[in-house]
C-alpha cells in the first residue's frame, strides 16, 4: 500500500508520467524520426499535394471553359440553361469545399461541417466574398462547435466501463448475473 509521499501513477514505456506527456504536433514528431521515415512521409505528402493541385486546376479549367462558352450560346436555349445550372453547381461545390476546409481548422473546431454548412446556407451566414461568418454560426448553433472529446472510459470504446476479469466477476457471469 503506497504511503502519502509516493505517487500511484502509471509509468509509460518512455519512463514518463502519462499525464505529463502532451501529444506532440506532427512536425515535432517528424523531427524525431530517422531519415528514411522522413523521406517516405515527405514523398507521400508531396504526392497528395500534387493530386490536390491537379484536381483544383482541372476544376478551374472546367469553370473557365463553361464561362467562355456561355456567352456564345443562344439566349434562352436549353443549352444555355444547362450551362448556367452547371456553373451554379460548380460554384456551390467550390463554396462547400472551401467551407469544410476552413471548418476543420484549429480555432474553428467545427464538430459537424455538413450540418454547419447546411445551417449557414439556410440563414445566409456568408459575407460578400462568400466567406462564412463563424462568429454568427458559433453564436446560433454552439452545439456544432468545440473540441471533440472521446469517451472517457476504456473497454471497447463505448461509454460502458471495461469488463473486469476477477474471480468474482467470472462467477457472476457464469451464474447469469
Amino acid at each position: 500500500m503506497p504511503d502519502d509521499k509516493t505517487s500511484n501513477t502509471q509509468i509509460t514505456d518512455s519512463g514518463a508520467n502519462p499525464q505529463d506527456d502532451a501529444m506532440p504536433s506532427f512536425d515535432e514528431w517528424l523531427t524525431g524520426q530517422d531519415e528514411k521515415v522522413k523521406e517516405i512521409i515527405t514523398n507521400r505528402f508531396t504526392a497528395l499535394e500534387n493530386t490536390v493541385k491537379s484536381t483544383r486546376q482541372e476544376r478551374d479549367d472546367f469553370a473557365k471553359q463553361v464561362k467562355e462558352i456561355l456567352p456564345k450560346v443562344e439566349k434562352g436555349s436549353e443549352f444555355e440553361k444547362n450551362l448556367t445550372e452547371t456553373l451554379l453547381k460548380l460554384e456551390a461545390t467550390e463554396r462547400r469545399a472551401a467551407f469544410v476546409e476552413e471548418a476543420v481548422k484549429p480555432g474553428i473546431d467545427c464538430r459537424n461541417p455538413k450540418a454547419a454548412y447546411a445551417y449557414a446556407v439556410t440563414v445566409d451566414a456568408f459575407d460578400k466574398r462568400g466567406n462564412p461568418d463563424w462568429s454568427l454560426l458559433k453564436k446560433e448553433v454552439p452545439e456544432l462547435f468545440g473540441k471533440q472529446t472521446p469517451p472517457a472510459r476504456g473497454g471497447s470504446g463505448t461509454d460502458s466501463p471495461p469488463e473486469t476479469n476477477d474471480i468474482n466477476s467470472m462467477i457472476r457471469r457464469a451464474a447469469g448475473r
